[in-house]
């Protein structure tokens, strides 16, 4: 105990006898990474000052295809004034649908590249004390991507309006993707596959021994995501950390549970090794360690290669909606949170190429084990015509895999988790604007909602609708990181709150209908999701 006490003395006085002066443009925080010094800003038409630290690295710089390591302290002060770069991100050839992926959800880009050296987060936190004199609530964004791509650095995701408007602190975090999160290969532990997932947790466990030191509070950490931020989301609901380092938790537009992530990427693994020269090599996984990171950044997307989790039994249960179902208090099998969870109007529309416009083939490929008669059904209850809003082959099938693959799993994974006596409240974002479509017609698509929720929308052509919904949105985000048993202002499970629908004779922050009105085709899709439990 005393060497422990000596040591921490002696690096102390290391760190405070290097020349830095610290000033009001300059704030800093004393972490188990040694002294942290961000930058301080403010909002245009806002007096109220933002802490801003970018880029500290929550690991050491990662060995490829290993786990995350804790980062060592440093006896220098980290100038954390800029973004890290994200990691490694995989966008597919070929080129028209490459350009296509990078244009809906990488435009503008990571500000400060891509680097295999990518473990880093960001935090911005209101200078000062808060509202009430105590420690903020913490919220932890997990970015979508598809496990593919993504960072915690893109514009969408800048946390300055939501801790200024709602007096919280928010961290964004960056996780390794694709082969470089989630490698393949047998000659790997299974334990050390789901890099992607690991790097998560050392991240929330970084937030939690560190946090106070920016004003957040360690006990009140809601996690949340979108895409495969919210299947992250998930795997960290149905077998969590210990000790936990979250109180709540917002699922958007993604689940892990319903729509099970685990990929055999074992295939993509060997073609990956043999196209990269390494097959004939007695280890292959030093000889792929060995190889330029841009080659195998090459190979994978060009060849469209595809790595996802594996049930590790560390970061991703098997049957993660089974653990749900059979939690109970006297037998905690998931982390027993608050929970809100939802999804977009047209999440899968910009998912779905225009060019595939074939019902029945889609139907047959997505759903093999449906009969003759059950696909019969299915199509009559989405019917073309101007009554039904779809219009076209190409919509008809966005709109059964909007239902199939976000909108009905919300309602399973909100009623699961209900009736297993946790709280737990359900949205439907129906709400579109003619300045951030992404292509005519897209409407409420697929992550849509996140810069209305971060307050980082465009602003060129923005409503006062649009401002008006941002500000609702926020808030309840907000107060329900803050106080999550309350819970938000609409109903619960069965009483869904639709954001930005009409109410009366006009548009409307939210109104709560019942399940059954957004809900009514789900029961085609039962004998799926059986599956899943």
């Amino acid at each position: 105990m005393l060497l422990s006490v000596l040591i921490f003395i002696t690096s102390a006085i290391g760190v405070l006898a290097t020349p830095w002066h610290p000033s009001p443009n300059r704030p800093h925080a004393l972490t188990s990474n040694g002294l942290i010094y961000g930058k301080t800003s403010t909002l245009p038409n806002s007096t109220i000052p933002i802490n801003t630290f970018l880029g500290i690295p929550f690991a050491t710089p990662p060995t490829r295809f290993s786990p995350p390591r804790p980062p060592r302290r440093k006896l220098t002060p980290l100038s954390a004034t800029t973004y890290g770069p994200s990691c490694i991100q995989q966008f597919n050839y070929p080129e028209a649908s490459r350009n296509q992926t990078i244009a809906f959800f990488n435009t503008p880009p990571p500000p400060s590249g891509e680097s295999e050296d990518c473990l880093t987060l960001n935090i911005w936190a209101p200078a000062g004390r808060s509202r009430d004199g105590k420690p903020r609530a913490v919220l932890f964004w997990l970015y979508g991507g598809a496990l593919m791509f993504g960072s915690g650095s893109l514009r969408g995701y800048d946390g300055s309006s939501f801790v200024v408007n709602q007096d919280v602190v928010l961290v964004t975090s960056n996780y390794r993707t694709n082969v470089f999160g989630f490698p393949g290969g047998e000659d790997l532990p299974d334990d050390e596959r789901n890099l992607g997932w690991l790097d998560q947790r050392l991240a929330l466990d970084w937030v939690r021994r560190n946090i106070h030191a920016f004003g957040g509070d360690p006990k009140r950490v809601t996690i949340f995501g979108e895409s495969a931020g919210g299947a992250s989301v998930d795997a960290l609901i149905t077998l969590p950390p210990k000790p936990l380092p979250f109180h709540a938790a917002i699922m958007q537009s993604g689940d892990s549970s319903v729509n099970d992530r685990a990929d055999d990427s074992g295939t993509s693994w060997k073609k990956l090794v043999e196209l990269a020269g390494c097959a004939s090599s007695r280890d292959t996984v030093p000889c792929m360690r060995r190889l330029p990171t841009l080659k195998i950044k090459d190979i994978i997307e060009r060849n469209a290669l595809s790595f996802g989790p594996v049930h590790d039994g560390v970061t991703y249960a098997g049957h993660p909606q089974r653990r749900r179902v059979n939690s109970t208090k006297k037998k905690p099998l998931i982390a027993r949170v608050p929970l809100m969870i939802g999804s977009n109007a047209r999440d899968a529309w910009p998912l779905v190429s225009a060019s595939l416009n074939d019902t029945d083939t889609y139907l047959r490929a997505s759903f093999p084990t449906f009969t003759d008669t059950q696909r019969a059904e299915l199509l009559a209850a989405y019917p073309i015509s101007t009554s039904s809003g779809i219009h076209s082959p190409s919509e008809q099938i966005a709109v059964i895999a909007t239902e199939y693959g976000f909108q009905c799993p919300s309602k399973l994974i909100a009623d699961a988790t209900f009736d297993s006596g946790i709280p737990a409240w359900r949205y439907y974002f129906n709400a579109s604007f003619p300045n951030t479509q992404i292509f005519p017609g897209s409407g409420a698509y697929h992550s849509s909602e996140i810069g209305l929720v971060f307050g980082t929308y465009r602003q060129q052509g923005a409503t006062a609708f649009q401002a008006e919904l941002s500000g609702f949105m926020q808030k309840a985000w907000a107060d329900f990181a803050k106080d999550p048993a309350t819970g938000p202002e609409w109903g619960g499970v069965t009483d869904v709150g639709v954001l930005g629908g009409w109410g009366g004779d006009r548009l409307r922050t939210v109104v709560t209908v019942g399940e059954e009105v957004v809900d009514g085709r789900c029961v085609f899709f039962d004998e799926l999701y059986g599956a899943a439990i």
